[in-house]
This record gives structure tokens, sequence and C-alpha cells, in this order.
């Protein structure tokens, strides 16, 4: 049986229930007091992980907080894989789903947990204004239907940039504007669409905020990775510590290639089981309509 452990992003705190479904794990509290130490020792600010997983969700996902929520997710997942890892021995590869990247990087040996939790947080302090610019919409084709060729070439005309999540589900980022025509679309054509983000993410229109941080960006240390590396942005394995580096400064500007990711492991790397890491399950869902034939496991159900 070869195993891939998939990381996901954002949505795993959306829910109380997610938040709170790995805090009790030693794993987990050990890596949420090393980020503590690390926020109080190098950004001068005292903080509680028990205190901002209590907070409401619209709270926890707010511009100014978003980067502790990226904080809270590594800390978590890195717990969960090290735990996973330790019970079952280690995955054949490992793949996260934008943030979820930071810490299959972790996990992977190609970046330490300290270096990830200072350099996320350093590097995300100049985004005001973020969400001025535009914003992220799922959008999802009616059930039995994919996304065709053609709808491809309007969204490339319309100026949006587009992740495939799967063949029926798509992440949309771009400008108020654009996405407002996506949106009318939509409704002629019979599609669901739903907010995912309040700022652009996965877009070239947040290149600027990158270009900002390039030159202080090349000091970050990145390593070989010790267990192989799938991306889901280039639909490759990340072998060369510089690779992984240039991904994790453009990973914000480029699109998502979920569902081709999920079929190269399966079809070129012979995985025959994902094991979502979690705590949410929005990965797992996706692969009811990824045309794979392959069994998605929970963590939470496989730890003791």
């Amino acid at each position: 049986m070869a195993t891939a452990y998939i990381f996901p992003g954002l949505n795993a705190l959306i829910r109380k229930s997610d938040r709170n479904r790995f805090t009790h794990l030693p794993e987990v509290q050990s890596y949420f007091t090393k980020a503590e130490d690390i926020i109080a020792n190098r950004f001068g600010k005292k903080f509680s992980f028990k205190e901002f997983l209590e907070l409401p969700t619209e709270e926890i996902y707010s511009i100014h907080n978003i980067s502790l929520a990226a904080v809270a997710i590594c800390a978590i997942q890195a717990g969960v894989a090290e735990r996973m890892r330790d019970q079952h021995g280690s995955p054949d590869w490992v793949m996260g789903c934008s943030l979820g990247d930071l810490a299959r990087a972790v996990f992977a040996g190609a970046y330490t947990f300290e270096d990830a939790i200072y350099n996320h947080i350093h590097f995300t302090q100049k985004i005001d204004g973020i969400d001025q610019i535009g914003r992220n919409i799922g959008v999802l084709a009616p059930k039995g239907e994919i996304f065709s060729e053609e709808d491809y070439r309007w969204f490339d005309e319309v100026a949006v940039d587009v992740s495939c999540l799967t063949p029926r589900f798509l992440n949309v980022g771009g400008r108020y504007a654009d996405l407002g025509k996506v949106e009318e679309r939509a409704k002629e054509k019979g599609w669901n669409t739903m907010n995912i983000l309040d700022y652009p993410a996965h877009s070239r229109y947040i290149l600027p905020y990158v270009r900002a941080v390039e030159s202080d960006f090349a000091e970050v240390q990145t390593y070989r990775p010790q267990i192989p590396v799938f991306s889901s942005l280039s639909a490759q394995p990340l072998e060369d510590p510089t690779i992984i580096k240039e991904e994790f400064l453009l990973s914000i500007t480029r699109t998502i290639h979920w569902s081709q990711a999920v079929q190269k492991l399966v079809n070129e790397k012979g995985i025959t089981t994902f094991i979502n890491i979690g705590p949410c399950r929005s990965l797992s869902g996706l692969m009811r309509d990824i045309p794979v034939s392959v069994e998605t496991k929970e963590a939470y159900e496989l730890l003791i």
C-alpha cells in the first residue's frame, strides 16, 4: 500500500469542532508552545493558541490575524503528521494544498518549524490593503458536469486566475469587477458560487506584495526533503531546496492544480491511499470528484 499524506489549507479552522479536534495531542501542544515562544521572543507579543482558537471564525480569518491562523494550522498539522508517522510509519509522499504546504515542508524536513513560523509572520506583516484588490470565490458546476475548455478560455479573457481543485470545482481569484462577471456567468450556466477569501489568493494580483519582500526572502533557508514532496502548484516532485524556496515565495500568486496533482500521484507514483492530516475534511470531500480509484482515510480515525 503506497500512501500520501495530504495537508489542507485555511479551511482547517472554519469549524470549531475541527479546530479542537487535535489540540489534546501532546505533539500539537508541543508545537503550540514552540510557536508561542517564537512569537514572544522574536515579535515581543504574548500569544495563546488556546484563546485564539476560541475566537469567532470571522476574527480568526481577518486580515490582521491571517498569519496567526496559518501558524495555528501549521502547528496542528505538524504535530498530527509526526504522531501518524510514529504510529504508522512514514508516508511515501506528502502534498499540501495552499497553506497546507507550510506543515508539509516542516514535516518533510525541507523547512524548520522555527523558520516557518518566524518567516511566515515576518513576511506577511506588510499586507495592509490586500483586501482592497479583490477576493477568491468558489465556483461549482452542476452534478455530473465539468468545466469545459471554452469555460477556461473565457476565464482567461476575463483576467481571473483559476485553481482547479476538481473537474467541477474551481477556486477563482481576481479583482472585484472581474469576479462580478464570473458571478453573472455563473447565473447563466447554472454554476453555484461561494465566497472563499476576502483577498485574491493564488492570483497575479498579489504579486506586488510578494515583490516587496523578495530581496529579504533570499535569506530563507530550505533543505532537501527527507520524505518525497509533491507540489500541487506544478504537479511535479519537489527536491531542490532552491525550487522549494521559490515556491514558498510565489505560491500565493500561483494557481493550484490539485486535481492534476492527485491524478499524477496515483497514476505515476502508485499511490493507493491518501491520509488526510486535517483537521478539516475539505480535501477528502474533493476526492469524490477527481477521477481516481483510491482510498481516503482520516488521521483522526487512525490515531491512538
